[in-house]
């Protein structure tokens, strides 16, 4: 047996108190880390989670290029939510005569609706123009839906990206955007210490893993499951003296100050700038009385109130003002209060009494979309106490280029989203300002005056298609909730639709053709211009021409292989061109690349299920569904397979499912419909239907279901008008030739007819119903030949 006793000649080892603690603290911190480490490394191994960083690193071409990230907004929304920036591709290496300028920002820096036509793509040609032989690059690192939280370490990462010079234009979701006061996307307004521990712990990999246990543990009422827009925050109104609120300002002073810091740590010079909004024409989207009004004074104020809309509605200006000032002294912090009142100044054509007006409805507006007095006074602030910093001040310049002095529709789409006179003013702004900042070689280049806007939009090839397609896109965008609920909703509209009107009757062959030629004189210029590749493919769709736009949309891959959208694109050009196994392999390449791809995988499932794989379709479906519970389109196109295979009770409660997410939507009529139709209630299907295809004409399953029950009506013209529409949309619709082949046959058009069927047959070899239509026409053919 072994002696526990110390061998002889070694005395006893005595650990002082002090050691004793020393080493138990070292066992308690350095174990725990040590594992810790050990699992992060672990996870990182086995590519758990996402990537961080804003820009990833990548060969294309045999050429190092850093591209942007799609997955960073994970760190910042829920993955249903996630905004992703814009598609684009940056030189590793910065050639020589380069000039790189980082924009940061918001969607109205980014140029929303459409980037390719934003103030940074104005502000290109404005530079190269002016100083011929150089190429000045301004790297898009906006964002929609971010704010001053996520723009922060999106700056301190380009500070290692050879920029020369940084434009910051942002301000606008402050309140709506992660960590702000008014946002639905996780806590509200925390300290800013606070919100920089949590992004810290979720850009490891165990911080990102607990986050997802959570999310999947949390109750879903506490998060939108789906992208609504605007809409999400009608419930999150917040009074002007909020404490929220000021805490969110002084949250956006940390953030600025830092990011002007870390501009200044990189050498690079910044302009920054105050936020526009459209103040005239945007009445407030909430409005909420002063806590501190007592029901005797609300009672008097709702008096007053109602006595000047009665004043102002019979254009009795001065008379409503009067009452008006007796309300605002009750209480002046009801917004539509002082867009009233705005208004009536301006109808008096008192312009300075009038913007004070319409700048305090946007300041005391409860649902904060714009960037407001405090907001642009703290950019002011910041830009004064900073030599690095060059001041750009665009709320003002906006407003002295519209008329009587306040900014309205003459430059902004709705309330923050400049039009392409607004961006073209904005990018003049910014360049006068980047001017000045340019070192002495390339000043020595200048030539010449800025150019015009006219000049500015033949380089980035603004047709008349994407006027009309950019005013459509914000019409869709306004005729939803919140911009319904304002008070100058119905003038907006009219607005709209004149202008609407307008841009349609431009598009004439004779634009085409010029717009073609100024597309074709744009790509040969900047050919590595993607923007300019997939709006020329989206202009050749629009006249018609499928095969070319194809080509177009194929050059956008090439230039941008490592992201998932231009395949898409690609495949959704292929379905319409007929092109199904092209197509298919377009969605399988996206797929390759981003394997959560939703959109790419619900398109292959519809591929799979109109050619009759309908297990591999439900396959897919699923499997859409688990990545990404809040995508509508999913349900909704679930629900139209499982109604085409007899399943209706699990068609309704797909598109109710659908209705539920997006209450505004189509599935809301398609439901109903299907229900009606099952109880026989053929005449009631067809309304619902038809109001699914009046407000939702793009959803070619709502002209199909129309068509049968046209069909089952024996309205064969009407019907067979529907089928067109749905080959139109949805080429690989076996079933949708089918039933066009059946209309024609009973029209008499036999030859047609038998075009259809032969699609049926080559998009479906095994479907015997039509092998029998094919007989039966030959058949009748036959008969019509020897009578």
């Amino acid at each position: 047996m072994l002696s526990e006793r110390p061998a002889p000649g070694l005395p006893p080892l005595k650990l002082s108190k002090r050691q004793l603690w020393l080493g138990r603290l070292f066992i308690a911190i350095f174990i725990p880390l040590l594992l810790l480490g050990a699992l992060e490394v672990g996870l990182r191994i086995a590519k758990v989670g996402y990537p961080t960083r804003f820009f990833l690193p990548v060969e294309i071409a045999r050429r190092l290029f850093y591209v942007t990230n799609e997955k960073f907004g994970y760190r910042f929304f829920p993955p249903a939510l996630a905004r992703t920036p814009l598609p684009l591709r940056m030189a590793a290496d910065k050639p020589a005569n380069e000039y790189r300028i980082f924009l940061f920002g918001e969607s109205a820096a980014q140029g929303d609706p459409d980037p390719s036509f934003g103030a940074g793509r104005y502000l290109e040609v404005l530079l190269r123009e002016r100083y011929p032989g150089m190429d000045f690059q301004v790297v898009c690192a906006a964002m929609t839906a971010i704010n001053s939280h996520a723009i922060l370490p999106i700056a301190r990462e380009c500070a290692g990206h050879q920029g020369d010079l940084w434009i910051v234009y942002m301000g606008n979701n402050e309140m709506v955007g992660p960590f702000g006061a008014g946002t639905v996307f996780g806590q509200r307004a925390p300290s800013l210490a606070a919100v920089r521990t949590v992004l810290a712990l979720k850009k490891t990999k165990i911080g990102q893993m607990i986050e997802e246990s959570a999310r999947k543990s949390r109750k879903a009422a506490a998060t939108p499951q789906a992208w609504s827009g605007m809409n999400m925050f009608r419930d999150h109104q917040l009074r002007y003296d909020d404490a929220n609120r000021l805490r969110t300002y002084e949250n956006f002073r940390g953030n600025l100050v830092d990011i002007l810091r870390a501009g200044r740590s990189a050498g690079v010079p910044v302009v920054l700038s105050t936020v526009g909004s459209n103040l005239k024409d945007c009445a407030p989207f909430a409005s909420l009385h002063a806590l501190k009004l007592t029901n005797a004074q609300k009672t008097e104020w709702d008096n007053y109130f109602g006595e000047g809309t009665a004043f102002e509605t019979n254009q009795d200006y001065p008379s409503a003002l009067s009452v008006y000032a007796k309300a605002a002294a009750l209480d002046p912090e009801f917004a539509e209060l002082q867009f009233r009142m705005g208004r009536c100044q301006l109808a008096l054509t008192n312009a300075t009494q009038a913007l004070h007006g319409f700048e305090m409805a946007r300041d005391y507006d409860a649902l904060a979309f714009r960037a407001d007095t405090r907001i642009n006074q703290i950019i002011k602030d910041a830009a004064n106490a900073d030599k690095n910093v060059t001041l750009v001040d665009a709320a003002t310049i906006l407003d002295h280029a519209s008329p009587n002095g306040i900014s309205g529709q003459e430059l902004f789409y709705e309330h923050v989203h400049l039009d392409f006179e607004g961006n073209y003013l904005l990018a003049r702004a910014f360049a006068d300002a980047v001017e000045k900042s340019l070192p002495p070689a390339i000043a020595a280049k200048k030539k010449g005056s800025w150019a015009s806007e006219e000049m500015c939009e033949r380089s980035l090839a603004v047709s008349p298609w994407d006027r009309c397609r950019l005013w459509e896109m914000n019409y869709s965008r306004v005729s939803e909730p919140p911009f319904t609920e304002q008070l100058n909703d119905a003038a907006r509209a009219r607005m709209y639709m004149a202008k609407l009107n307008e841009l349609r009757g431009s598009l004439t062959g004779a634009a085409a053709d010029n717009s073609r030629a100024m597309y074709a004189a744009a790509v040969k210029a900047t050919p590595e211009d993607t923007l300019l590749h997939e709006n020329f493919s989206q202009f050749l769709d629009g006249i018609g021409d499928l095969p070319h736009a194809i080509d177009e949309q194929k050059l956008a891959c090439e230039l941008l292989p490592c992201f998932p959208a231009p395949f898409y694109k690609t495949g959704l050009l292929q379905m319409r061109a007929g092109n199904d196994s092209a197509a298919a392999t377009c969605f399988s390449n996206a797929l390759a690349l981003r394997d959560d791809y939703v959109p790419a995988l619900n398109e292959l499932a519809l591929i799979k299920a109109n050619s009759g794989r309908t297990n591999e379709a439900e396959i897919l479906f699923a499997r859409a569904l688990k990545l990404n519970p809040g995508y509508v389109d999913t349900y909704f196109n679930f629900g139209f397979v499982e109604q085409m295979e007899g399943r209706l009770d699990d068609a309704i409660a797909q598109y109710q499912t659908a209705a539920k997410i997006q209450p505004d939507g189509p599935a809301v009529y398609f439901s109903q419909a299907v229900i009606e139709d099952a109880q026989h209630h053929r005449d009631n299907a067809i309304n619902y239907f038809h109001a699914a295809v009046t407000m939702f004409p793009i959803f070619w399953q709502a002209h199909y279901l129309l068509g049968v029950e046209f069909a089952a009506q024996n309205k064969i013209d009407d019907a067979a008008g529907e089928f067109m529409a749905v080959v139109r949309s949805r080429p690989d619709f076996a079933r949708g030739h089918l039933y066009l082949g059946v209309a024609f046959a009973r029209q008499g058009k036999l030859d047609d007819a038998m075009k259809e069927f032969q699609t049926v047959l080559r998009l479906d070899p095994g479907n015997e119903l039509v092998k029998q239509y094919i007989g039966q026409v030959n058949a009748a053919k036959a008969q019509n030949k020897g009578g």
